[in-house]
């Protein structure tokens, strides 16, 4: 893993920057996205984390990786994350770890956390490595246990709900960054 410095201070300023380059407002980002402005104000000021939903959702928008939105990847043809240099973050939805431009995350919810409902363009995949995780894709309830894989459509909203007695380990995959609808100023 990376040594977590400033890594919040990495996010807002990554943020900051493709706003002021691709030359759009808070207000259509806003659009694009489905993330108030306020949010995403308080993004680019490091005054607020970004949900890994979040930062799916800006990444797809901006037409760039997740690791390259949070994780200082270089632009390069291809991303490396070396054994242990993963980049890990941490929020009220518990600890994640970037590792890939296709927007495989490693999750570590603590235990009895539920998070907030999400939902972004594209398909999304979890595998729960350790624990229990009841996983609420619209009005169902779908109980996951160690082993166990879940392929679904993550524009549907979806919540995870750690129902185990320690952090649980999940590994999910999304083809959200896929899309790019803000590509620089001069995309309409």
């Amino acid at each position: 893993m990376g040594d977590g410095s400033d890594i919040e201070g990495l996010v807002a300023r990554k943020l900051q920057q493709l706003h002021t380059d691709r030359g759009r407002t808070l207000t259509h980002l806003a659009e694009l996205t489905g993330i108030s402005v306020a949010h995403l104000s308080r993004f680019e000021r490091g005054e607020r984390q970004p949900s890994i939903g979040s930062l799916l959702q800006l990444a797809r928008t901006y037409g760039i990786s997740i690791g390259k939105l949070a994780a200082d990847q270089p632009d390069e043809d291809y991303d490396l994350v070396r054994a242990g240099h993963g980049v890990a973050h941490e929020n009220s939805e518990g600890r994640y770890e970037v590792r890939a431009t296709l927007a495989v995350v490693g999750l570590e919810p603590p235990p009895g956390t539920k998070t907030g409902a999400a939902h972004h363009t594209g398909e999304e995949w979890r595998h729960l490595r350790r624990g229990a995780v009841v996983l609420l894709p619209g009005d169902e309830e779908i109980a996951l246990k160690a082993g166990d894989s879940i392929q679904l459509d993550s524009g549907r909203t979806h919540r995870p709900h750690n129902t185990s007695t320690r952090a649980a380990r999940v590994l999910a995959s999304t083809t959200s960054a896929v899309h790019h609808p803000v590509s620089g100023p001069d995309h309409p």
